[in-house]
């Protein structure tokens, strides 16, 4: 931008807010509306003035008087706009004064004066207000002007000729009606084009944040819900209820978490837990695991729901082992020691979603209770699993028989710790941390 333009917006720049100052009770969805009105009233304000003057020195006192009524007019509309941001009235007072003033003009000058432009002006300006509340004020508008028009060009052509020839020859009568010709229709398309530009820049800006609110609204649903079951209920808001023949759950719970929540201050803790979640998160999504929910140190982890896959227990285990080498890395950075237990059960299961407000995706069924029985039976630092769930490991992973352990609504069930992987030496590691953290346990009580 040339630097003589850039100093005359910086000049003018403090006369310009001033001037299209929006007032207080003006809603802020309603400024594209109000900056376009006033700045359309200024402009026919400057025009009514000048034709003052032009009128007067053509020696036709009669359009001068009527302009300077005109003016007048115009001062009062930018008074209740620039005062009160009454809009509505405004356009019915400008609406008004157009119809009368384009009257005389083309009763006393013609057709050729390009005055009666200015209707389709009004026509543009009412249907983009937003006057939804009263639409019978835009058409009534749109046919008083439509009549008005082909009215003035009949009259015009078949009735009426002009009553006044502006200049002392048929030359300067020529010169004036094209000089007023060019100047109606340039008002005429600038305001129009200002307009224009106020609503096309208010409709981009408005596509933008909806689609920026689109976006945060997604992500936000995708961080409560499965893709797959968001993009269903966007689609269908009737109950989702999916049964699975074959489905694996974990649960995680902080081993002596009430203890701990008693010594630890209160923002810390949930510092702390926050921290190891959010650690949780990023392996469910790196083994392709559904994280269910957190109910308060708890932690719900599905295989194979909302999509159906072989190797679900495979990968519900391979996250169990990286969670305890997790929280092993939690404690190293937070100097906090905290110990989990971890239960596994694999079986037929329903999810789905529920309700009509505050919508989760949860499972249901005995697999869901068999595996929280898993959790609570089980010892600190270690991964406990049903028997069905280390039938679908195919030998993949080191495992241990615990023996029979009775299980709170189940009776004596035959259970199994996972210890490890059973390739490139993991498994002896994983045995290692889990070793590690049963004497964390014990030192603290937790066991």
């Amino acid at each position: 931008m040339p630097e003589f333009l850039k100093a005359a917006g910086r000049y003018l720049d403090p006369y310009l807010k001033v001037l299209l100052k929006v007032p207080a009770n003006v809603e802020r969805y309603d400024y594209r509306m109000y900056l376009s009105m006033i700045i359309a009233n200024y402009i026919a304000l400057v025009l009514h003035l000048s034709w003052v003057f032009v009128f007067w020195w053509l020696d036709f006192p009669t359009l001068s008087f009527i302009n300077i009524g005109s003016v007048i007019f115009w001062i009062f509309s930018i008074t209740i706009l620039y005062r009160w941001g009454a809009m509505l009235t405004a356009v019915i007072l400008g609406s008004t004064e157009v119809l009368i003033h384009q009257f005389f003009a083309v009763y006393y000058l013609g057709w050729e004066f390009g005055f009666q432009y200015y209707l389709l002006v009004i026509v543009a300006f009412t249907f983009l207000m937003n006057f939804k509340n009263v639409m019978f004020i835009p058409v009534a508008l749109f046919f008083v002007c439509l009549i008005s028009f082909l009215g003035f060009y009949y009259q015009v052509q078949y009735w009426n000729e002009p009553h006044v020839l502006l200049g002392a020859t048929a030359e300067q009568a020529s010169l004036a009606q094209e000089a007023f010709l060019n100047i109606n229709v340039t008002s005429a398309f600038a305001i129009l084009a200002i307009m224009s530009y106020f609503y096309s820049d208010a409709a981009q800006k408005a596509e933008a944040l909806l689609e920026l609110e689109r976006v945060k609204s997604e992500m936000l649903l995708l961080n409560v819900l499965p893709t797959s079951i968001a993009q269903r209920l966007k689609e269908d808001r009737s109950i989702i209820a999916d049964h699975f023949e074959s489905a694996t759950v974990m649960f995680s719970d902080i081993v002596g978490f009430t203890a701990l929540s008693e010594k630890v201050p209160p923002k810390q803790l949930v510092d702390h837990l926050n921290h190891l979640f959010s650690a949780f998160d990023d392996l469910a999504e790196k083994h392709g695991l559904e994280k269910i929910k957190t109910i308060g140190d708890s932690y719900m982890v599905a295989g194979g729901i909302p999509i159906k896959s072989v190797g679900h227990a495979k990968d519900v285990s391979a996250m169990a082992l990286d969670m305890l080498e997790a929280v092993e890395e939690c404690n190293r950075e937070t100097g906090q020691p905290i110990n989990i237990r971890i239960g596994i059960h694999s079986g037929p299961a329903v999810a789905g979603v529920i309700g009509i407000k505050k919508f989760a995706y949860d499972v249901w069924g005995d697999t869901v209770n068999t595996a929280s029985r898993m959790e609570s039976s089980g010892l600190p630092g270690r991964i406990q699993l049903s028997g069905e769930a280390v039938a679908l490991l195919n030998g993949e992973f080191v495992i241990e028989e615990r023996g029979e352990v009775e299980v709170k609504g189940k009776g004596c069930m035959k259970t199994y710790w996972l210890v490890g992987r059973s390739h490139n030496g993991v498994g002896s590691k994983q045995l290692e941390i889990d070793q590690t953290q049963t004497e964390t346990a014990a030192k603290n009580g937790d066991a």
